[in-house]
């Protein structure tokens, strides 16, 4: 499964007793080649995400489908995949993804 050490590493060098625990995993969705492939926009959460994405669709052609992720390193996911980044969160202006998402409605929505 898809982990760090980040937190684990911040708690044993502050000498805090704790207990490793597997939380959720991340499990791919596997789409058949038939699957209707029909969206305005893709959200990603994490790498794994994009992983899939590309996984199951390996002959993706962005076209006009904006992506949006949360978090620098699914930004980065999203980047090294050759995608183009549409909505990035959290920011400054927009903490959240449901922010982000609301900015870049309304901000498509101008026209």
């Amino acid at each position: 499964d898809l982990h760090n050490d980040e937190i684990k590493t911040l708690l044993d060098n502050n000498k805090i007793l704790h207990t490793e625990v597997v939380m959720y995993r991340t499990v791919s969705n596997d789409f058949t080649p038939d699957e209707e492939f029909d969206y305005d926009m893709l959200l990603f959460f994490s790498p794994a995400g994009i992983n899939s994405l590309m996984k199951n669709f390996p002959e993706f052609d962005q076209k006009e489908i904006a992506i949006g992720c949360f978090g620098p390193a699914t930004a980065k996911a999203v980047k090294d995949a050759g995608l183009r980044l549409d909505l990035e969160a959290p920011t400054v202006e927009a903490p959240s993804m449901t922010a982000a998402l609301d900015m870049f409605i309304r901000e498509r929505n101008k026209d």
